[in-house]
């Protein structure tokens, strides 16, 4: 038996064969992938995207014999080497005692998945979130925002959300995967907030929105892959967050365009309920004020036209070389982020 880093074209198309006999793919976002040979067989695999573990597979007639045991000590090995001590699993639900007895510590379960978590503890970031914060046990709104980049629909929700509460927590998205890098994003929403003098304005962590919590190599249909994935958000939502900062509502805007975000809203209902508010988008001249519309006037070198949809925040930064970088990564990029 033999246990070897995935770094060959062959190998990687091997594995890939090798993931399909258990409905399971290969995603491109993979950063890296080990196997375990016998006899010039695979007979186990798991890869890693930044702290996430995922597309752990064991041949049937191995499975059972701490073949996962294995692989999860070969790769939390190889996060360790990379500085990374805290990471993720997404499992079966009926997997969760195995992976319990490997260390790690389930966050939330839906109808068919689990989210774990070893070398970290969620409750323990946001007790010192909290505290970092002096956020005290007042009863409080909420939004989560990604702001890439921050524009006046985000403010209006914002501002809507504080006139109706004495305290609100704005959540950035912590997830560094946008064009517009987390740090930039959070001091713009920083910069913009302080005429709100009952907002405070946190990082989401790990937790909440973020890449962990997308687990479609379980999924095979579209529509499932989506619930499933708002399902685990939502949830860790309502268990942790709402629970530890006391929040009794959310603030979100409506979705008339995207069906994606349009389900999350549908399933935050349903889970959120009576603390879940929906609030009608921000127009302007008769368009939907949205971050993809102005990073789409921003690459096509619309300045002017981006600028009607931002506050004073966004734009200092933008005219800053770190903003002029960004344009620039932006132009380069294909995705929607």
């Amino acid at each position: 038996m033999r246990i070897h880093d995935v770094v060959l074209n062959e190998e990687r198309e091997a594995i890939k064969n090798f993931l399909k006999t258990f409905d399971l793919t290969y995603e491109e976002d993979i950063d890296d992938t080990i196997m375990v040979t016998e006899n010039g067989r695979i007979i186990a695999t798991a890869s890693t995207s930044h702290n996430i573990i995922k597309c752990i597979a064991i041949a049937s007639d191995y499975q059972g014999q701490n073949m996962t045991s294995l692989l999860m000590t070969e790769i939390i090995k190889r996060l360790a080497n990379k500085g990374i001590n805290h990471y993720f699993v997404y499992t079966l639900d009926e997997q969760v005692p195995l992976f319990k007895s490997l260390g790690l510590r389930p966050i939330v379960q839906t109808m068919t998945l689990a989210l774990l978590e070893g070398g970290g503890s969620i409750q323990s970031a946001l007790n010192q979130l909290k505290e970092d914060h002096a956020i005290d046990n007042t009863k409080k709104a909420a939004v989560v925002i990604n702001a890439n980049p921050l524009t006046l629909g985000h403010l209006h929700l914002i501002e809507t959300a504080q006139k109706n509460h004495q305290h609100l927590l704005v959540f950035v998205v912590s997830e560094d995967r946008s064009v517009f890098p987390f740090k930039a994003r959070i001091n713009i929403v920083k910069k913009a907030c302080k005429k709100y003098p009952n907002a405070t304005v946190l990082p989401s962590l790990d937790y909440l929105v973020s890449y962990a919590t997308f687990p479609k190599y379980f999924l095979q249909k579209e529509a499932m892959i989506r619930e499933e994935h708002a399902m685990v958000d939502v949830l860790t939502f309502k268990n942790y967050y709402m629970k530890t900062f006391n929040i009794v509502k959310r603030y979100v805007g409506e979705e008339p365009i995207s069906a994606m975000t349009n389900m999350y809203n549908e399933t935050m209902k349903k889970y959120l309920n009576q603390n879940l508010i929906i609030i009608p988008r921000k127009y302007l001249d008769g368009m939907i004020i949205s971050a993809s519309t102005v990073r789409k006037h921003l690459k096509n070198d619309q300045q002017s036209e981006a600028y009607k949809y931002l506050p004073q925040a966004t734009i200092d930064f933008l005219e800053s070389k770190e903003g002029h970088d960004a344009i620039r990564a932006l132009k380069k990029r294909d995705t929607r982020h």
